[in-house]
């Protein structure tokens, strides 16, 4: 029987052979002679940006979720629109560098764009945008999204949905 090892089976293992459990991906990527792969960013802009990205875009999907209807294709069309849109405008595809003028203005107006930016401090050592700006700006969106939901939760118990 052929046995798969996924990653975290393969990092548990590896911590579990290790005296003190000490594992970290420093002296791994020395035993490999990979050191030169480690990014030259603080890992804590990746870990900012994954985290303040999810909060703004659960927040995102939470004014959606609160929408009082009883059917579910009036909260999913409007959804599936406005990300779709979002991820197309946002610097994932086509880089905000390469983008003109009128596109990277629009794309200033997605919080995914300052996810984007903030990873790519994270990850490549260098974005277009400030870090600072990026994690500001997505905190912000993720308030000001999860404002209206509370709301519109409210609306919709007093209307009984």
């Amino acid at each position: 029987m052929i046995r798969t090892k996924t990653i975290t089976n393969a990092l548990m293992e590896a911590r579990a052979r290790i005296p003190n459990n000490r594992v970290s991906l420093i002296p791994l990527e020395r035993r490999l002679g990979t050191y030169d792969r480690l990014p030259a960013a603080p890992m804590s802009l990746l870990a900012g940006g994954i985290i303040l990205g999810a909060f703004s875009f659960s927040t995102l999907g939470l004014i959606f979720g609160s929408i009082p209807t009883r059917n579910p294709g009036d909260v999913q069309m409007p959804s599936t629109l406005l990300r779709w849109g979002l991820l197309f405008i946002s610097g994932v595809f086509i880089s905000l560098a390469d983008m003109g003028i009128f596109a990277r203005a629009v794309a200033y107006a997605s919080p995914l764009t300052y996810a984007q930016d903030l990873m790519n401090h994270g990850v490549l050592g260098q974005g277009l945008i400030n870090p600072w700006l990026d994690l500001v700006v997505l905190f912000i969106s993720g308030v000001l999204f999860l404002v209206p939901s509370l709301l519109m939760h409210k609306r919709s118990r007093r209307l009984g949905y």
